[in-house]
């Protein structure tokens, strides 16, 4: 349909896109009204003039080539150009005819910024993100790289360019590595954990993510995001190790070993534990701490005490009880129980270690028993000349009753008398050199503390020593073995007798320190001991006297740690020494044991 000249040009001069037209010699015949907007120049500057005189700035743009290519190739043409004296950008349309030339044109200076700046946003995102970001054509030949990919891998962009990702994955991820690539060629996002090689040779380990590039509707190629996490790897394999080491120890360890749940379940058992009480570990694993096979039922109370104490998160050491094989035998135990504290530093249950003591009490017994005899015999000649002393009066008493002289019924008094004081010192000493079971009793310090004076005191006497007490009024009562604390302090009286071969006074001095402990404390005016020599008492076989044989004080001190006491000796040259043994008035384990009696 033909428009009437005056009708095409009304209509040009409606549309908002600017239009002109030039002729064969490049002047304006014709400029519409948008046009001259878009200018900035009227119609009458315009039209009859030069379009590369009026704008000499467009020769050497694009505007120049483009127009020239429509007139000369009689093809239309479409481009964006940039015109800087207006500062402005153009989107424009080009078509040739007999007489010149047309051109739609329009300003499209706000998309372009804003394209623009949508440009600089990418940029920004994929030059200035800390992670490695890249792109693959769809043969995994890189198309891009950012800098953190640079420094990740230590190539530059240019050594990037020339090559594909295969070489720089480690040879044992490659075949994983390359699946997940198709996959994400094909259209489907991927992420995974793989191993790189950085320039120098260096195991990178990096966690990545592939995108599909889609463009209209087509995969043209792969973006790559990586993160470095060989820190986080480096700590997890740390981790790892640690954790198989910490299961080595456990598995391995000659103690048998528990680890309980939060909850007071087993969640693992050693091999020590399965050869020392016979039950497998998965006869244990998942029960209870009250449905364990080899827990006596009459400890459960010891049990109970042992669980409110670890879950106050208090460890619980050389707790000395009794536990079940899965043949019924007893076995003594020593039990060190601890809490497990999460990362948060929460509990997460506890670690039970369990010593066989059977053997070693069994031992401990007879070296207690060699040092009872070995005293034993060291107060025979003082329990000779003390039980002489009451014979010979009774075999006086006897010769007068003989003869008829005197009163016998006074005779009989003063004899029973001296066969009371000799039942007493044999008494002691039987009580000393019998083997006895232990056995934990409620016992008064002062009353025993007396019984050992009257045994001993004779000897003191011999050695002329005289031995004082400072006891406190009233009772003094602790949980102990009676026997085994007789022997203790036999040992540190004789031991203060000696010490004081020209004689002195040995002055036994019992206090209660606070409401937990009391103190029972050996002084004597003895030779006493150099430093030297204090530092080396305990060990075995250690003895500074001629007949000794350096286990008393070891055995002294084990059997005060048995009763959770504790024995402190000081001494100085020529002025003597004082042994203070602290001992519980109430201790947890002894009251439990007590109260099994």
């Amino acid at each position: 349909m033909n428009y009437p000249l005056e009708d095409a040009y009304a209509i040009l001069e409606r549309i908002t896109d600017g239009f002109f037209a030039v002729d064969n010699r490049w002047n304006f015949t014709y400029v519409n009204t948008a046009a001259t907007r878009l200018l900035f120049r009227s119609r009458e500057d315009l039209v009859g003039k030069n379009v590369w005189i009026e704008f000499p700035e467009a020769v050497n743009l694009p505007f120049y080539e483009q127009y020239n290519r429509t007139v000369k190739e009689q093809v239309p043409v479409s481009f964006d150009a940039y015109f800087p004296p207006l500062e402005t950008w153009y989107d424009v349309r080009a078509y040739p005819s007999p007489n010149g030339l047309t051109v739609y044109f329009r300003d499209i200076t706000k998309q372009k910024l804003e394209e623009h700046e949508k440009e600089q946003h990418y940029k920004s995102l994929f030059h200035q993100n800390p992670d490695a970001v890249f792109s693959f054509d769809l043969e995994g030949n890189y198309l891009s790289v950012n800098p953190a990919m640079e420094h990740l891998l230590g190539y530059r962009e240019e050594e990037f360019l020339k090559q594909s990702f295969i070489p720089l994955v480690s040879k044992d991820d490659i075949e994983r590595t390359l699946e997940h690539y198709k996959i994400a060629a094909q259209g489907t996002t991927q992420r995974y954990q793989t191993k790189v090689l950085h320039k120098n040779g260096h195991i990178v380990h990096v966690d990545v993510t592939n995108m599909p590039i889609i463009v209209n509707d087509k995969v043209v190629g792969v973006y790559g995001v990586a993160k470095d996490i060989t820190p986080r790897k480096q700590a997890e394999d740390a981790l790892q190790t640690k954790t198989q080491q910490l299961e080595s120890l456990i598995e391995n360890n000659v103690d048998a070993i528990l680890i309980f749940n939060r909850q007071g379940q087993v969640t693992q058992a050693n091999k020590a534990f399965e050869d020392l009480f016979g039950w497998t570990k998965q006869e244990v694993v998942g029960l209870g701490l009250y449905e364990l096979p080899f827990i006596p039922t009459e400890i459960i109370g010891e049990v109970e005490a042992f669980e409110s104490e670890v879950n106050k998160g208090n460890h619980i050491i050389g707790a000395e009880t009794t536990r079940l094989r899965k043949d019924g035998l007893s076995l003594t135990v020593m039990l060190n129980i601890s809490p497990i504290k999460d990362s948060s530093g929460n509990q997460d249950g506890w670690s039970v270690t369990i010593r066989d003591l059977t053997e070693w009490k069994k031992s401990q017994e007879i070296l207690q028993n060699t040092e009872k005899l070995s005293v034993a015999g060291q107060l025979a000649a003082g329990i000779a000349h003390e039980i002489r002393n009451p014979i010979t009066a009774i075999k006086g008493f006897v010769q007068l009753m003989r003869s008829g002289y005197g009163d016998r019924e006074e005779y009989f008094k003063i004899m029973s008398s001296e066969i009371e004081r000799i039942e007493q010192i044999l008494s002691e000493l039987l009580i000393l050199a019998k083997p006895q079971v232990s056995k934990f009793e409620w016992i008064d310090l002062k009353v025993l503390l007396t019984q050992l004076i009257t045994l001993l005191d004779t000897q003191a006497i011999l050695n002329n020593v005289e031995i004082i007490t400072e006891f406190p009024p009233g009772e003094i009562v602790v949980p102990c073995d009676e026997n085994q604390l007789k022997q203790v302090f036999i040992n540190y009286i004789k031991n203060a007798i000696e010490a004081m071969p020209a004689g002195g006074k040995l002055v036994i001095v019992v206090s209660q320190t606070n409401d937990e402990y009391v103190s029972v404390q050996f002084r004597d005016e003895g030779v006493g001991m150099p430093k030297e020599v204090l530092a080396k008492l305990g060990q075995p076989f250690y003895t500074t006297k001629e007949k000794g044989t350096g286990l008393g004080y070891m055995i002294s001190k084990k059997i005060i740690e048995n009763h959770f006491g504790e024995v402190r000796i000081t001494s100085e040259v020529n002025k003597g020494t004082v042994v203070d043994v602290s001992l519980p008035l109430r201790n947890m384990q002894l009251v439990n044991q007590l109260n099994k009696v």
